[in-house]
């Protein structure tokens, strides 16, 4: 009978939409979002919905930040945000986002370069296009040494399918080329970790709460820490979106500033 009424039907899917708006409305309202909701239609309903279930990004801090410095490997563009204060030969942390999102979009998108200005961290981040067809090891890694970077030791950074490479590149290099390794919700499930390839490499590990990876991401901090290795990180508020993986920024930097 509904797909016989009319756009204009108050029984039709318009109708219904406007009763969730409704419903959803009032709710926004007690938490003091109504008004910004109401003036900005379904999509802000849905937008305001998930700050308030997920929390928003956060300001990026004012810290003035580094340089960035752009070359090519390959025909791959690779870009390196650097510490206001470089050394000689700075250490670097290849940072692997979500996807195949480009080196210039994944820095911007976190404001890294603000973060890592911000942490006092003496380190570089570079991010590199197309991270998952790059050969980081054979190809980014050298051309960075030419470059003047410290590649002895690094670190790996990495979201959801960036922080299950981020971690299957730690074990496979061991911590004999990486000093430390983050990985924020790595879609990786516990039981393919590679957990006792990590062991003697400091690993941060976190997940939102809301994000259906939490679970295996606990267990696979509780292995860790079994099997003796040194952890950070853990369960936090938020979700797996850009607003958590920001919010954990500042300390994924204070780890590495530690382990670099």
């Amino acid at each position: 009978m509904d797909a016989e009424r009319g756009e204009g039907s108050p029984h039709g899917g318009d109708g219904r939409l406007r009763r969730r708006a409704f419903l959803v409305g009032g709710g926004l309202a007690a938490l003091g979002l109504g008004g910004t909701a109401l003036a900005i239609g379904p999509d802000g309903f849905r937008n305001a919905y998930a700050r308030v279930v997920c929390g928003g990004v956060p300001d990026p801090p004012v810290a003035r930040p580094g340089a960035r410095r752009l070359s090519e490997v390959e025909g791959r563009t690779v870009i390196v945000s650097l510490p206001p204060r470089p050394r000689d030969r700075t250490t670097v942390v290849i940072m692997f986002p979500e996807g195949t999102e480009n080196a210039r979009a994944s820095l911007d998108l976190c404001s890294a370069d603000r973060y890592l200005a911000a942490s006092g961290g003496r380190f570089a981040v570079a991010a590199i296009d197309d991270w998952p067809s790059a050969d980081v090891v054979g190809t980014v890694l050298p051309h960075l040494e030419t470059q003047g970077f410290d590649t002895g030791r690094i670190g790996l950074l990495g979201w959801a399918a960036g922080g299950a490479e981020a971690l299957r590149l730690a074990a496979q290099l061991g911590s004999g080329r990486v000093a430390a390794v983050a990985a924020a919700s790595p879609a990786v499930t516990a039981a393919r970790a590679p957990l006792r390839d990590l062991v003697d490499i400091p690993v941060w590990l976190g997940c939102g709460e809301r994000d259906d990876r939490a679970p295996q991401t606990e267990t696979m901090l509780k292995g860790l820490r079994a099997l003796g290795a040194t952890t950070e990180g853990g369960i936090s508020s938020g979700c797996q979106d850009t607003a958590y993986r920001v919010r954990v920024l500042p300390e994924q930097f204070a780890f590495f500033s530690r382990h670099l």
